[in-house]
């Protein structure tokens, strides 16, 4: 069983050198979501870097590489079918990222909405995954790569970091334009 006051560690496949490499080359496209979800979800982008700030010298490192994401996880999905499912391990207000990759035809799927979309390469997904059934359960033709950024509630209840409000369009417009 898992404590508050128990070591933290960042993931052992951080040790590998192809991982390090990867999440090197992948650092500038990491910043780039991040600055994406800065402008649309300014609140809950603000809270992830903070739990990723927090977790600087309290959590014991495999590797020296630093984390490039305000979401504390990344899964790499390749090749595979997502059945529906409901993530478990955020906050509710805390918006999952999935970024679509390859050369792949596929619809995402929000079963709790009834709805599809379209889910080409280069598509980004915001989504309250902990809230809504989501899925890929086919694709047509080609790779079909997805990464899927999530943040742990356990890091945030850790280091004391509140969850955010759901964004509302008030707390975007606001930086473009005077709202009262």
């Amino acid at each position: 069983m898992k404590r508050l006051e128990d070591p933290l560690y960042k993931s052992l496949s951080l040790k590998k050198q192809p991982v390090t490499q990867w999440l090197q080359k992948i650092t500038y496209a990491e910043k780039f979501w991040n600055s994406i979800a800065s402008a649309t979800l300014p609140n809950m982008a603000r809270v992830g870097e903070k739990a990723t700030l927090a977790t600087n010298g309290h959590v014991q490192s495999p590797s020296s590489i630093e984390w490039p994401s305000i979401y504390s996880g990344i899964d790499i999905i390749i090749n595979q079918e997502t059945p529906s499912h409901q993530d478990g391990s955020s906050a509710p207000s805390l918006l999952d990222l999935v970024v679509s990759l390859g050369s792949h035809d596929a619809l995402f799927h929000i079963s709790d909405l009834g709805a599809e979309f379209a889910y080409l390469p280069g598509t980004l997904i915001f989504l309250a995954g902990k809230l809504l059934k989501h899925g890929v359960p086919e694709w047509n033709k080609g790779e079909r790569i997805a990464l899927a950024h999530y943040m742990k509630d356990d890091v945030h209840n850790r280091f004391n970091v509140a969850r955010p409000a759901f964004t509302e369009q008030k707390d975007i417009l606001r930086h473009f334009v005077q709202y009262n």
